[in-house]
């Protein structure tokens, strides 16, 4: 935590997912700050990805940002050359090649000697007649752009290549390009369509999750009744249950064992108990998506809370918390937002963040988007609005995030 703080490393990353909707790796974005953005001389570009690889990955820690899974990093042709990716296990690290590297061909000897390590090599942005056709012998991955590549080529090279190589396709933004990819047998998907509703539609939510919608409707229209949100609680074992095993884990940190709602009750208070039954009830509503969704939630309510209480919201972290953990409830439940949100009784200026409409919780949604897809030049932007300089904690606040979503995550599955 301290070496990014010290080193003003910016690190976010975008989920790849297997088949099944299991995440399989992430892929990491960096940059050494926010004021070098683009740096046109590749010496220069060479020693940020340096310091940033080699003092933020080694001292913050792989295991950290990715919990336990592969991580895919891209590497420059000096950094090769340098032997970087010996600092990291072959079994965590997929050296990323980009399309633009020059001389690709001279690159050979290196690679031959990183497969005989045992890393795992990526192809990136990959086109039929890419320069970097000539690594294909030593290549585990290949990556394929679905925005930017046509469809009859992305047809053609998945026929060509999907027998020899793991096909992830990157960019997917929409369900219909997933069920396309995995038609033309791709391995591994990249992209926020994991994120994004199926269909916008104004059809039946499903019995399951309308439940949960009530329940959480009536969370916030309760107003301070603990003893009506304890009863409603109670009356759903599985709500109970997973609302038990959070309170009774070394998350809380309690020394005795809480057995009851009512016990929780009496330790959070209405707020607190409002805020974890929430968390948990739309776990339990997302459990038929992938995993990531849910996760992705909790790093936004995460880092919304903490973002809030430095710059003059702490007042209203709770709500800033509710901004971001309910932000991606369109894929949730395959509805407009605006439907969603029609009948649940939030703060106004809560349902107008979840709207893209101006208020005091708007911008600090913006600055989590920007932040976890690697949109550094928006975050440059966004930030003096929030009264922040580019040069703050953003840094530790998603890497706490993180952390905090993991564990919650992984508490309640």
């Amino acid at each position: 935590m301290n070496a990014l703080s010290f080193q003003r490393v910016y690190v976010a990353r975008q989920p790849i997912l297997d088949r099944k909707g299991r995440t399989h790796a992430y892929e990491l974005l960096y940059r050494e700050n926010l004021e070098n953005y683009f740096v046109p001389e590749d010496h220069k570009e060479d020693l940020a990805s340096k310091r940033v690889l080699v003092h933020a990955f080694l001292h913050f820690g792989l295991e950290n940002i990715a919990f336990g899974r592969k991580v895919f990093v891209n590497f420059t042709a000096n950094l090769l050359r340098a032997g970087i990716p010996y600092l990291f296990s072959p079994q965590k690290l997929v050296i990323e090649i980009l399309e633009r590297i020059s001389a690709p061909q001279e690159l050979l000897p290196i690679l031959r000697n990183l497969k005989k390590k045992g890393y795992a090599i990526a192809l990136d942005d990959f086109r039929a007649h890419s320069p970097l056709v000539s690594l294909l012998p030593y290549a585990d991955y290949v990556k394929i752009d679905f925005q930017a590549t046509p469809p009859e080529e992305i047809e053609h090279l998945s026929q060509e290549l999907k027998g020899d190589f793991w096909l992830v396709a990157e960019k997917v933004e929409t369900q219909e390009e997933l069920e396309r990819a995995r038609a033309l047998g791709f391995k591994y998907f990249q992209g926020f369509f994991f994120a994004r509703p199926k269909v916008l539609s104004t059809q039946e939510i499903p019995v399951v999750k309308a439940h949960y919608l009530r329940l959480i409707k009536f969370l916030y229209s309760a107003q301070d009744k603990l003893e009506e949100v304890i009863k409603v609680i109670n009356s759903d074992p599985a709500l109970a249950l997973k609302l038990l095993k959070y309170i009774n884990s070394a998350f809380f940190g309690f020394v005795s064992k809480i057995n009851s709602i009512r016990h929780a009750a009496v330790l959070l208070g209405y707020q607190g108990l409002r805020k974890w039954a929430s968390l948990v009830a739309l776990h339990l509503m997302a459990a038929d998506r992938p995993p990531e969704l849910i996760i992705n939630s909790m790093v936004r309510a995460r880092f919304m809370e903490l973002l809030a209480q430095r710059t003059g919201l702490g007042e209203r972290s709770e709500d800033a918390f509710i901004v971001g953990l309910f932000s991606l409830l369109e894929a949730m439940l395959d509805q407009p937002m605006h439907t969603v949100l029609r009948d649940l009784p939030l703060d106004e200026e809560v349902k107008a963040a979840l709207l893209g409409r101006p208020g005091p919780f708007t911008s600090l949604l913006e600055v989590i988007r920007a932040y976890e897809s690697g949109q550094w030049e928006t975050l440059k932007r966004l930030l003096p609005r929030l009264g922040l300089p580019t040069e703050n904690s953003l840094p530790e606040i998603y890497a706490e995030a993180l952390a905090f979503a993991h564990q919650a995550f992984t508490i309640g599955a």
